[in-house]
């Protein structure tokens, strides 16, 4: 297949053993994602867990892509509350549930 192997990001999703415990305000972290990804540097964006859980806000200040993977850096700069968690979570928008909205439109 021919075409662009990469993928937009518009937010930092890990498996839990791949979330540092616990997070600390402006620390640095490694991750590694498979694929080719690209993100945002310097923005602020959601850390969630695998199964979409929303942990808190991070920037990614630095990332590598190539050879099937994505390292890269993350600060985070706000931690979700519990309560924060569980509201911001429960309103998140599947891509399910827009595709549902746009059926019929296209």
């Amino acid at each position: 297949m021919v075409g662009n192997p990469f993928l937009l990001q518009a937010c930092l999703r890990l498996d839990h053993a791949a979330i540092p415990t616990p997070l600390q305000l402006g620390k640095e972290y490694h991750f590694t994602k498979a694929g080719h990804r690209l993100y945002q540097l310097n923005v602020p964006m959601d850390l969630r867990t695998a199964d979409w859980k929303f942990l808190g806000r991070v920037v990614i200040t630095e990332y590598a892509v190539g050879k099937g993977k994505t390292q890269g850096i993350f600060v985070l700069v706000k931690e979700f509350s519990e309560q924060e968690k569980e509201v911001i979570t429960r309103s998140y928008i599947s891509d399910e549930e827009v595709e549902k909205v746009f059926q019929g439109r296209r």
